[in-house]
């Protein structure tokens, strides 16, 4: 399994949760049902004043499925998403990250060392 996090901030006009509400609306609606290669989204609304107001946690099952992905918004369904997106989201500057390496850390057990799905980078 490959992981995503990106951080998300979002355009002027919304409260904290008239944006989360929109977000998680927006999601179900295009990523839930349009996107076969998303096997689940997580979407986090953060505390505080910084940048971003929420993380969005995507799980893709290898790189080649997060290709696809990217490549859906080149589609005339996915520029309509996109549109769409940037409605209530600052998509462009709204950076996503992919999880390279991950490891579980715990008084009781230690590390434990998770395997991603196999990436470029990990190579």
């Amino acid at each position: 399994m490959l992981k995503t996090f990106t951080f998300v901030k979002m355009q002027p006009g919304f409260s904290r949760d008239a944006f989360f509400e929109r977000w998680c609306q927006h999601t179900q609606d295009s990523d839930v049902r349009n996107r076969p290669e998303i096997k689940q989204n997580r979407l986090m609304l953060i505390d505080g004043e910084g940048p971003y107001v929420g993380i969005a946690e995507t799980q893709w099952e290898d790189a080649e499925a997060l290709e696809h992905g990217l490549r859906w918004y080149e589609t005339p369904t996915g520029q309509v998403q996109w549109k769409d997106l940037e409605t209530f989201m600052d998509a462009e500057n709204s950076p996503t990250f992919v999880v390279t390496h991950e490891a579980t850390v715990a008084a009781e057990g230690g590390v434990e060392i998770l395997r991603s799905a196999k990436h470029p980078s990990n190579e």
